[in-house]
């Protein structure tokens, strides 16, 4: 429940008030955060120009009226009880911060803050008189003419103002006549915490002294526990808005753990089934391999069909009739060339064939990496074709 007082703007402004510059009034506010409190302006206009300045919300005020300090905490009526008692809560740190302050006002109507109303609660004008000064005066037990006490007769019910009766010549106690109370101006206050924190009744009966043993409380007494019970309010919906953010983060965390085991599956099968298709491939090249190698032994002429090659530094692709035979592979302009444009020496010189369809982005396509470095490119019309021509490659490296 404590709050963040520590805007280097709020102890400047404050001093500026103390010190007597021109400067003589503050606000303070929340700026839609629950216990960060920081200045919201300030100014030189007085109690007037401060209460104009005032929002719909909860706001705490400083001002200084000639030589004295008045410290407003300002409740609208259109704030929520949980704010309003956290606001009473809050309202004391404030307190406890400016200690110049000669009175604390605590309302939520714009008309308990009129320059009157507060240069009288300063003491600056002088004002109704408080319910403490209309109370009933219990005078002292009388003592009789033997020395032993009278009793005291049972106090006497306000009445209007009478003249008081000229003493009487009998030792017996007369009980003094009393003026009836003057009800005094009913201050608004935050609704939950009613008279928690009011600084003078809102009406005009007596001040109660009852003891612990007549089982009444002294109206300090019950501002304490409506106090306690506020805070202890805070507390609980504090502690429950703790319980819930902690259960998110354990079901945010959950979900999280579930999403990384599920992708680390998928991903596991991912790569299971790339081992698997590589196996597959590699023994169905060797059985193209081998019967490439037979073929060439009986007919005495080797692999042949179309390619398209991208060779190393060329950013171009060529259309090419291939034909493998021993260690070279031989590239015409078509099958009825007479003479190879290029002839490509790969016994012993492969070092990995790969599938390059996300290299290149064609479909059937695959990658030759030579030992000195360079990298040809290959897509073939078909994926037999292609297989059959990767099958080609490995039966001309394996022939050195």
């Amino acid at each position: 429940m404590s709050c963040d007082l520590t805007d280097p703007a709020i102890l400047e402004a404050y001093q500026d008030i103390i010190s007597g510059t021109p400067t003589n009034w503050l606000i303070l506010g929340y700026h839609d955060t629950r216990d960060k409190i920081s200045l919201y302006s300030r100014g030189t206009g007085g109690i007037d120009e401060l209460t104009s300045n005032l929002k719909e919300e909860v706001l705490y005020g400083f001002v200084r009226i000639e030589d004295r300090f008045a410290l407003l905490a300002y409740v609208s009526e259109q704030v929520s009880g949980l704010r309003r008692a956290r606001a009473l809560v809050h309202g004391k740190a404030v307190g406890a911060l400016f200690k110049a302050s000669n009175v604390q006002i605590n309302t939520s109507s714009l008309a308990e803050l009129t320059e009157e109303r507060v240069r009288t609660r300063l003491g600056l004008i002088d004002g109704p008189p408080t319910p403490e000064a209309n109370s009933p005066v219990m005078p002292s037990t009388p003592i009789a003419s033997n020395g032993s006490p009278v009793p005291a007769p049972r106090p006497a019910t306000p009445v209007s103002p009478a003249p008081v009766a000229p003493a009487s010549s009998s030792p017996a106690f007369a009980p003094a006549t009393v003026a009836a109370p003057v009800a005094a101006a009913p201050i608004a206050i935050d609704t939950l915490v009613q008279q928690s924190v009011a600084e003078v009744p809102s009406s005009p009966s007596p001040v109660r002294t009852g003891s612990p043993r007549s089982g009444l409380s002294t109206p300090r007494t019950e501002r304490q526990m409506e106090i306690e019970a506020a805070e202890r309010k805070v507390r609980e919906e504090m502690e429950r808005q703790r319980r819930a953010e902690a259960a998110k983060r354990q079901r945010e965390t959950e979900e999280r753990e579930a999403r990384e085991q599920e992708l680390f599956a998928q991903k596991q099968a991912l790569e299971l089934e790339r081992k698997r298709k590589e196996e597959s491939d590699r023994i169905a090249r060797e059985a193209m391999k081998k019967q490439l190698i037979e073929m060439e032994r009986l007919r005495g002429s080797g692999l042949s069909g179309y390619l398209t090659i991208q060779v190393a530094g060329s950013p171009f692709w060529k259309r090419r009739f291939y034909v493998m035979q021993g260690q070279t592979v031989s590239l015409y302009r078509d099958e009825i060339g007479r003479a190879p444009i290029m002839n490509l020496k790969v016994g012993g010189q492969v070092v990995h064939i790969a599938d390059a369809s996300l290299d290149v982005l064609i479909p059937n396509s695959f990658r030759i990496d030579l030992k000195n470095g360079d990298s040809h490119y290959f897509f073939s019309d078909s994926s037999k074709d292609k297989e059959m021509a990767i099958a080609g490659f490995m039966k001309c490296n394996e022939s050195a």
